[in-house]
């Protein structure tokens, strides 16, 4: 088996009908997933991740993770059926406050563009846009979603707190009800978090490995390779593209060459 020398991680949120900022359309979502399998990459999970970056373990040359942030109700309606249906497997990065209960939901489901999900989530509306759990149950039982910390309340708390106590504490609180929330209803713990708007410093960093997150994710773009720490975690924002962009992106991030030589013409680490 030919090794992995480094795993590109995609970054999604929507998949909508419904055009708007981080969304890509079902026909686009299917076309991108459709590549990923004819181009013969393998889609591992967090902890195969982890163990590759913690060199317990090799991985597939071809091997990518699938991450989608939030927890919206189209990636149920539009992103699910189509992982499964080829065979692919990706984690979401719920936000566990934002999550509802009630039935799973079938049929003609609302899925809003991002402005309107987000003025549901402010209005308190947020199961009309949201994932339940039953959904998010039903999900990982058929592995092919599998569910993460993307905090308890999307805070980014640097811009709610001055003070440093005060605001790990607060950190402290939103995380361990996350981490609760996901343990008492999928019965496992989550040790991969990835945090809201990509933003984390030491503070942040120190408190989620004290509450047991082994894997931390960001929307930095860098390689990740056997010499990433696990507590740094670059993913790569996915387009509204049809064309070659996620096959070149994906040949680029799997090296740690060309990965990166392209970072550093961007201007990027």
């Amino acid at each position: 088996m030919s090794r992995a020398r480094a795993v590109p991680v995609l970054m999604y949120h929507h998949v909508s009908p419904n055009p708007g900022l981080v969304t890509v359309s079902p026909a686009t979502f299917r076309a991108q997933m459709e590549t990923i399998a004819a181009k013969g990459y393998r889609a591992v999970s967090p902890d195969d991740l982890l163990a590759f970056l913690q060199g317990r373990s090799d991985l597939p040359a071809k091997s990518v993770l699938i991450t989608f942030d939030d927890g919206y109700l189209d990636n149920y309606v539009y992103a699910y059926p189509v992982l499964k249906e080829l065979g692919l497997k990706a984690t979401v990065f719920a936000v566990t406050g934002w999550i509802g209960d009630g039935p799973a939901r079938s049929g003609e489901l609302p899925c809003p563009d991002h402005k309107t999900c987000m003025a549901k989530v402010r209005d308190g509306q947020t199961d009309e846009v949201m994932l339940r759990w039953p959904e998010i149950e039903a999900m990982e039982a058929a592995g092919v979603m599998e569910f993460h910390s993307h905090t308890h309340s999307h805070t980014r708390w640097d811009k709610q707190i001055a003070d440093p106590a005060a605001r790990r504490a607060a950190l402290a609180r939103d995380l361990a009800q996350s981490r609760d929330a996901l343990r008492e209803r999928l019965g496992r713990e989550a040790r991969h978090l990835c945090w809201p708007q990509g933003y984390f410093d030491p503070d942040y960093v120190a408190v989620a490995t004290e509450l047991g997150f082994a894997a931390l994710y960001t929307t930095r773009r860098h390689v990740n390779t056997r010499h990433t720490s696990p507590l740094d975690i670059g993913r790569i924002v996915t387009k509204e593209r049809t064309d070659n962009w996620l096959a070149r992106r994906l040949a680029i991030y799997s090296s740690p060459v060309l990965g990166r030589l392209y970072t550093a013409m961007r201007g990027e680490s």
